[in-house]
C-alpha cells in the first residue's frame, strides 16, 4: 500500500510500515518538539562551509563604501572605540577578537567576520526549521536546506555578509537565540532558560531592534507552559542571563566618557538620559517616519523586496508554510509570526535610504515558513512519486527528485546574484589612499568628509598611523581650527562647489574651506570594481584635489602631444594626450595630460579606462570650466587640459593593455596608447609598507 500523503490537512501518522494511521485520535502535532539529529547538525555544518567558501570567494578585500557605515565599523573594533549610536558593542568586541587573526589587513578581517557570522546565520536557520518542521514530514531535511540556501543566497543578505556591517552577524544572534528557546522548549530546564535569556541580552550589542522580538518570545513561553512564571528559579535565570548579556551597554555609558570627544562628533551625552539618547533614542527623526496612509505603499515595496530576495514564488509557499505551521505547530505560528510582525511594523515606518538591509530578520524569519511550504509541497509530490514508481522504485525516484530540488535551488539564485555580489575586486578605496599618502607633501593638511563617511581615511590614521605629518583636519584629529592650516598645502576627497555644499553631511567643516579656493584634480581614483564596470556603491568618485587660490593651468593656445589623435568625439575634439608611467604598477599611478577642443558651453562626460573598461568617469575639466570662463575668460577656439594622476587599480593582471578614453555615456572607447602594467608588490605589502 502506498504511504499516506502527509499534507497540511493529514493530521494523523504512519504506524510502522502499514501506511494505516495509528489507532486512537488526531494526535497533537504541537505537543513537543525532536531535537535535531547528529546528522541535522552535519547537514547545518556543511551549509555553513557552503555559504561561507561562496562569501569567502566573493569578499571585500578591505574598505568598500557598498556601507555608508561600513568603513567606521572596520575600523573602531580594533582600537575598542565607540561606533555611531546605539554603539554595538558586543559587534565590537567580536570584531576586536577578528581583528587579531593574521589574515589581510584588519578591514579584511572584518569583511570576514561578516561572513564567518552570516554563514553561522545559514546554518542556524536550518536547524531552526528542524526543530520546528514536525517529524512526519516528508522531505523535511531538504525543505529546510532549500529555505538556508535560498537565504543564503538572496542578493541582499548576500551583499551584507562580504561586507562590514551589523546586518549579517545579526542574524547569526537572532538564531542562537531562536535555537535555545527552543531547546529551553524542548527541556523546560531553567539552565537552559538563562543560556537563551543570556543570547537574546547579548543580540542587543549587534542590534537593538532584536528588542522587538520580545513580545513574540513572551508569548512562545507562556503558550509553551505558562505556569512557569510561579517558579523563583526561573525567574533568577531569565532575569540573570539578560541582565548579563544586556549589561554589555555599561560598556558604552563608560566609553561615552571616555572616547575622544572629535571621534563622537562632539556628542557626548551624560548620565542615564544621555545614554538613553544615545541608544534606545538615537535616530528618532527615522522612527514612525510615515502616516497610516503610506503604509500599504510600503508594503508593497516591503513585497517587491522579500520577492527580490528569496524569489516572487517564495512569497506564495510561505504563505501555504505559514498556514501548516498554524495548524501543526500552533505555539511556533505566534512566536515566529509575532516576531515577524513586530519586526515588519518597525521597519515599514521606518526613513531609511538602505531601508532592504533593516527587512532581512523579517526575510529570515520568512524563509522558516518556506521551509513549511515545501514540506507541505514535497509531501504531495513524495507520495505521488511513490504511486507512479511502486514503493522500492518510487521511493528511490523521489530522494532523487529531492536532492535534485536543493541543488537547483541553490544554484539558482546562486548562479543569478554571484556577479552583482562578487565584490573580490573591490579595491578602489585601497588603492585610492596607498597613492594619497604617497603623493602628500609634508606637513601639508587633508580635508575629509566628517562622521561615518570619513573613515575611508580615518580608518589608516587610527589603525595604522599613516603620515602623522599629516594635519586631518576633520576626526579622528581633534577639530581644527583654520589658524591650523596656515602655511599647509591644502587637499581635499571632497568635492566642493558651492556653499550649500559645504553644509552636507559628506563635507569637512565650512569654516576650514578656502572661500575662493580653486579645486585642481591631482588623483583619480577608480571607482568602478577592477575591470568589470560594476559601480561601487557610496561615492560617486575618488578624486584628491589641491585647494589653491591660483587658477589651474586648464587652458593653452597651443599643444603637442606626444600621442597625436585629432579624433572628433560629437562637440569635443580629442587632439592628443601625454602619459607618463610607462610601465605602471598595479595599484600605482599613471600621469595623463589630455588635450581637447571644445564647440560647446555644455557639460560634457569624460571615462577613462583600460581596455575598454571604464575606470572612472567626470565632467571634463573636473567642474572648474564655467568657473574658468567667467573669472578668467572664454576658452572658444582654445585648447583644454586636464592633467591628473590615475590610479591603476591593484586588481589588473600583469600584461599589456590599452588605455582608453570615452566621450559620454554608451559611447565608442578611443584606444589612446598601450600601457605595460607590472605586479612588484603585492597590494597589502604595498600600503603596509606606506602606512608604516
Amino acid at each position: 500500500m502506498s504511504e499516506p500523503v502527509h499534507g497540511l490537512f493529514t493530521r494523523w501518522h504512519c504506524s510502522g510500515n502499514t501506511g494505516e494511521p495509528s489507532s486512537g485520535a488526531v494526535e497533537d502535532h504541537d505537543v513537543g518538539l525532536i531535537a535535531p539529529s547528529r546528522g541535522d547538525h552535519w547537514i547545518a555544518g556543511l551549509l555553513v562551509l557552503t555559504a561561507l567558501a561562496v562569501y569567502s570567494a566573493t569578499l571585500t578585500p578591505s574598505l568598500s563604501y557598498l556601507s555608508p557605515d561600513g568603513n567606521e565599523l572596520a575600523t573602531i573594533p580594533s582600537v575598542l572605540g565607540l561606533a555611531h549610536p546605539p554603539g554595538y558593542p558586543l559587534y565590537t568586541w567580536l570584531g576586536k577578537l577578528f581583528s587579531l587573526l593574521p589574515l589581510g589587513d584588519v578591514a579584511f578581517r572584518m569583511n570576514l567576520m561578516s561572513a564567518a557570522l552570516a554563514a553561522c546565520a545559514v546554518g542556524g536557520l536550518y536547524l531552526v526549521a528542524m526543530w520546528v518542521l514536525p517529524p512526519e514530514t516528508r522531505g523535511r531535511r531538504a525543505a529546510a536546506a532549500l529555505a538556508a540556501l535560498l537565504f543564503a543566497f538572496g542578493p541582499t543578505f548576500w551583499s551584507q555578509a562580504v561586507i562590514t556591517e551589523v546586518y549579517a552577524p545579526n542574524l547569526a544572534a537572532v538564531a542562537l537565540s531562536l535555537l535555545l528557546l527552543l531547546r529551553w522548549a524542548h527541556t523546560r530546564h531553567d539552565r537552559d532558560f538563562f543560556f537563551f535569556a543570556l543570547a537574546f541580552g547579548l543580540s542587543l550589542g549587534m542590534h537593538l531592534s532584536d528588542l522587538g522580538f520580545a513580545p513574540g518570545f513572551a508569548l512562545f513561553i507562556l503558550l509553551t507552559d505558562w505556569r512557569v512564571v510561579k517558579r523563583r528559579s526561573w525567574w533568577l535565570a531569565g532575569l540573570a542571563g539578560f541582565g548579563l548579556g544586556a549589561a554589555q551597554y555599561l560598556w558604552v555609558a563608560f566609553r561615552l566618557q571616555t572616547s575622544d570627544p572629535a571621534l563622537l562628533l562632539g556628542r557626548i551625552p551624560a548620565g542615564l538620559a544621555g545614554l538613553y539618547s544615545y541608544t534606545l533614542g538615537s535616530f528618532s527623526e527615522l522612527k514612525f517616519a510615515f502616516p497610516w496612509s503610506a503604509i500599504p505603499e510600503r508594503v508593497v515595496v516591503y513585497l517587491y523586496l522579500l520577492g527580490r530576495e528569496l524569489g516572487r514564488p517564495a512569497i506564495a509557499i510561505g504563505v501555504i508554510g505559514l498556514v501548516s505551521l498554524l495548524v501543526r505547530r500552533p505555539r511556533h505560528f505566534h512566536l515566529l509570526l509575532g516576531m515577524y510582525l513586530v519586526h515588519l511594523w518597525f521597519f515599514l515606518q521606518y526613513r531609511a535610504f538602505d531601508l532592504e538591509v533593516f527587512y532581512l530578520p523579517a526575510h529570515f524569519l520568512w524563509a522558516i515558513f518556506v521551509a513549511f511550504g515545501v514540506g507541505e509541497i514535497l509531501a504531495v509530490a513524495w507520495a505521488l512519486l511513490v504511486r507512479m514508481g511502486g514503493s522500492s522504485r518510487g521511493s528511490r525516484l523521489a530522494h532523487a527528485a529531492l536532492a535534485g530540488l536543493v541543488v537547483a535551488g541553490a544554484a539558482l539564485p546562486l548562479l543569478s546574484h554571484w556577479a552583482d555580489s562578487d565584490r573580490s575586486q573591490d579595491v578602489a578605496i585601497d588603492d585610492f589612499y596607498v597613492n594619497v599618502w604617497e603623493m602628500l607633501p609634508p606637513e601639508s593638511a587633508l580635508l575629509t568628509p566628517g562622521g561615518v563617511f570619513g573613515y575611508d581615511a580615518f580608518y589608516w590614521r587610527l589603525i595604522y598611523g599613516a603620515r602623522l605629518d599629516v594635519l586631518l583636519a576633520t576626526p579622528p584629529s581633534p577639530s581644527a581650527a583654520p589658524g591650523d592650516l596656515q602655511g599647509r598645502a591644502l587637499f581635499s576627497t571632497t568635492p566642493e562647489s558651492t556653499a550649500d555644499q559645504r553644509r552636507t553631511r559628506w563635507a569637512p567643516p565650512a569654516a576650514l574651506l578656502p572661500q575662493d579656493a580653486w579645486q585642481v584634480p591631482v588623483l583619480v581614483g577608480a571607482s568602478d570594481v577592477g575591470l568589470s564596470g560594476a559601480p561601487l556603491g557610496g561615492r560617486a568618485r575618488l578624486t584628491l584635489y589641491a585647494l589653491t587660490s591660483e587658477p589651474p593651468g586648464l587652458v593653452t593656445d597651443t599643444a603637442d602631444p606626444t600621442v597625436r589623435l585629432d579624433r572628433q568625439l560629437g562637440r569635443v575634439t580629442l587632439i592628443g594626450a601625454d602619459l607618463e608611467g610607462d610601465p605602471a604598477e598595479s595599484g600605482g599611478r599613471l600621469h595623463v595630460v589630455l588635450y581637447w577642443r571644445l564647440a560647446t558651453d555644455q557639460p560634457v562626460s569624460v571615462s577613462t579606462g583600460l581596455d575598454g573598461e571604464n575606470l572612472e568617469t567626470h565632467a571634463l575639466g573636473f567642474g572648474n570650466l564655467a568657473r574658468y570662463q567667467a573669472e578668467i575668460g572664454p576658452f572658444d577656439g582654445r585648447i583644454v587640459v586636464e592633467d591628473f594622476w590615475l590610479v591603476i587599480p591593484s586588481s589588473t593582471p600583469a600584461g599589456r593593455h590599452t588605455l582608453t578614453v570615452r566621450v559620454g555615456a554608451g559611447s565608442e572607447a578611443i584606444q589612446i596608447a598601450p600601457l605595460a602594467v607590472v605586479d612588484r608588490e603585492g597590494r597589502l605589502e604595498r600600503w603596509l609598507s606606506v602606512a608604516g
